[in-house]
């Protein structure tokens, strides 16, 4: 009888982790934060791939190679470096507001990627490496939002 109410009493608790784990910016969070001991940047790469596409609408969905070098670039940048709080909460948020671009404003789009390239640059990444990876989010962006959604500048 102890073991089932403990057990009962638990399951709040793992449900509360299950649907954590399920919930895909918490894992992108996850996985950029895990990029400062990330012994393989390859396979977070791949991690990091796969959040994005769960944030992806499935409609407005960028290629693959194009998310797999993004994710590379930010892997390289923020590799070994610790990031703030609230710079990886800005990182992430960055990044799926990309993903969830299609159709909405394109000063924003801008501001987006302006602003993910700067807290890359706060969290210690190079001039040249958080440029890279910015200019990278763009190209996913691209992608998402679609030829209309880029004037020439």
């Amino acid at each position: 009888m102890r073991k089932t109410a403990l057990f009962l009493a638990a399951i709040p608790m793992l449900w509360a982790q299950s649907a954590g784990d399920r919930d895909p910016l918490q894992a992108l969070k996850r996985d950029l934060q895990a990029l400062r001991t990330a012994p393989d940047l390859a396979a977070m790469a791949t991690r990091l791939r796969a959040d994005m596409l769960l944030l992806a609408e499935k409609t407005h969905e960028p290629k693959v190679p194009t998310l797999h070098q993004f994710a590379r670039d930010v892997g390289e940048a923020l590799a070994g470096r610790t990031v703030a709080p609230e710079d990886l909460d800005r990182l992430a948020a960055d990044i799926q507001h990309v993903m969830q671009s299609a159709g909405t404003s394109t000063v924003g789009f801008w501001e987006t990627v302006r602003d993910f390239e700067e807290r890359l640059a706060k969290a210690g990444a190079s001039a040249n490496r958080a440029a890279q990876a910015a200019a990278a989010l763009e190209r996913v962006g691209q992608e998402v939002r679609g030829p209309e959604g880029f004037p020439v500048r």
